[in-house]
């Protein structure tokens, strides 16, 4: 067997273009393709490629109506696997094989599906539907019991949407790139000042990837079904039509565990009330009378169908579990299967690359306690340079403030201040920093002027240094700002940010390390 065929799902070369595309309606993509569908449609103008249907293909193909006849399929697969047992195991043995070829016949060539998600949704629900009309009628299901089912599925649903959240996005940061373009700060000095920040990630083996055209931290991963970069990226999931990463690989855990334990207890309990006679186990073998009335029957299909689902999601929960045991992700054990730089271990669950491991304890703990690595969350304001005439006015009665930072799902960057004052009152301000085509670059509108936002460098869960130019008029003003995640940082980052201002023409009474200061209440 090639290796074409085991390639990862998430590999960071770059995805041509003919493996993006319809080849029966050769136009759509996706979904700006569509908008722009719409656009030439009201103003009656030809597609481009002159296909007679493009609207009603691009509506097709972005609406996945193939997934009405799956959802219609199941239940009537289930009532016709009742009937007899040999058609019953027929079925369950081929459904697997049904789902994957349905797939395939009708959604191959999209990267990203709601099929396998909404066929798990809607068998969740069937699922559900039946326990409550067929299982809890008989009176073998107390209160307590049924509000156990019920608050399992919610627990279920609501673990599902957090996680389909955010997998966490790779921010662009600009470290690598010569940042040019202000006044009183040259491309050069930029470069050689974000060069003195950035030693400490060079070691950390940063990379910057080829699609994304962006710096990422170690262990992101460009995912192509999503066409993004995700941190600590471990595969893309198609069952949540999600990447699974840094950002929600806990609650993905999560998800699976509450599923588990919702579908192991659910089972038990139509077992036992259509063989109660019979211990759990051999009840699914052998069940006398179960096929003596077609509501029984379905009930008991049903009950086989959720453990051979519930079979899957148990493989691969365990196989997450040796994977995070070892400190690993499936991406990059693929990667090192690939390249043969890894040993299986556990029966080939896991594979072992040495390369983050630290033990079976430290690796958990790292797990358990990974930060994410964005700019999102709360700063401290620790250091503020600059040489406009209102910071030196006003110089001696600063202190420390907090900056709470919410990047937005069209990358800009909302930003809420609040400093205490000596009179108990806060002095807050709000601004929306809007991203531009550099990476790393931000434009926002403070006190009727203009700012051009650069991040000159960042470690998310340390440091941030902050290099903004004010157009006041024909005066522009340049202010440095350090933030921390933390109250204190290290002498060697505050004497580099002295350095860095010193660099951009800040006289040195002009830098201040802000003194610590009580936090305002939130607004």
């Amino acid at each position: 067997m090639k290796w074409e065929k085991l390639k990862p799902p998430e590999p960071d070369d770059p995805m041509c273009c003919c493996e993006c595309d319809v080849f029966q309606y050769g136009c759509c993509c996706d979904c700006e393709d569509l908008d722009e569908a719409f656009n030439r449609w009201l103003r009656d103008k030809a597609p481009k490629s002159g296909c007679h249907s493009f609207l009603l293909g691009a509506l097709i193909d972005n609406l996945e109506i193939s997934l009405v006849p799956a959802l219609v399929l199941l239940p009537l697969l289930m009532r016709v696997a009742a009937l007899h047992y040999l058609l019953g195991v027929m079925i369950l043995t081929a459904l697997p094989g049904l789902v994957l070829w349905l797939y395939y016949a009708t959604h191959k060539r999209k990267r990203r599906t709601l099929f396998f998600l909404t066929l798990a949704l809607y068998s969740l629900a069937y699922m559900y539907y039946l326990f409550i009309t067929e299982i809890v009628p008989r009176g073998d299901v107390s209160r307590v019991q049924l509000c156990t089912v019920t608050t399992g599925m919610v627990f279920t649903i609501v673990s599902l949407v957090w996680t389909k959240r955010s997998p966490g996005f790779v921010s662009s940061t600009p470290h690598e790139e010569d940042i040019n373009g202000s006044q009183s700060v040259t491309g050069s000095i930029q470069a050689e000042v974000s060069s003195s920040f950035s030693g400490s990630r060079s070691r950390e083996k940063w990379s910057r990837c080829p699609v994304c055209k962006i710096t990422r931290p170690p262990r992101a991963g460009h995912c192509r079904t999503c066409g993004v970069c995700v941190q600590r990226l471990d595969h893309h999931c198609v069952w949540i039509n999600s990447c699974v990463g840094q950002g929600n690989h806990r609650s993905f855990l999560l998800t699976l565990c509450v599923f588990l334990l919702t579908s192991l207890y659910g089972i038990s309990l139509v077992l036992h009330s259509l063989c109660p006679q019979q211990y759990l186990v051999s009840a699914l073998f052998y069940c006398p009378g179960v096929y003596s009335q077609s509501s029984s029957a379905l009930c008991f299909t049903c009950a086989w169908y959720s453990v051979i689902v519930t079979g899957g999601l148990l493989y691969l929960l365990v196989s997450q579990l040796a994977n995070i045991s070892f400190n690993v992700t499936e991406r990059e054990a693929q990667l090192a299967l690939r390249n043969k730089t890894g040993q299986s271990r556990l029966w080939g669950l896991a594979v072992a690359t040495g390369t983050y491991s630290r033990g079976f304890y430290q690796n958990w703990v790292d797990f358990l306690t990974m930060a994410d690595a964005s700019a999102s969350g709360k700063w401290y304001l620790i250091g503020f340079a600059s040489n406009g005439q209102w910071f030196v006015r006003h110089r001696a009665s600063m202190k420390m403030g907090t900056a709470m930072l919410n990047a937005t799902a069209d990358g800009d960057l909302e930003i809420s201040y609040a400093s205490l004052k000596s009179d108990g009152t806060c002095w807050r301000m709000n601004n929306l920093a809007k991203k531009t085509d550099m990476p790393g670059k931000f434009t926002y509108t403070s006190w009727g002027n203009e700012n051009d936002m650069r991040v000159v460098d960042v470690k998310y869960d340390q440091y941030a240094l902050i290099h903004t130019v004010k157009i006041d008029g024909d005066h522009p003003t340049v202010v440095n700002k350090l933030y921390g995640r933390e109250v204190e940082l290290s002498q060697d980052l505050l004497e580099k940010f002295r350095q860095f201002s010193l660099e951009t023409g800040i006289l040195f009474e002009n830098i201040a390390l802000l003194p610590q200061n009580g936090e305002c209440t939130a607004a």
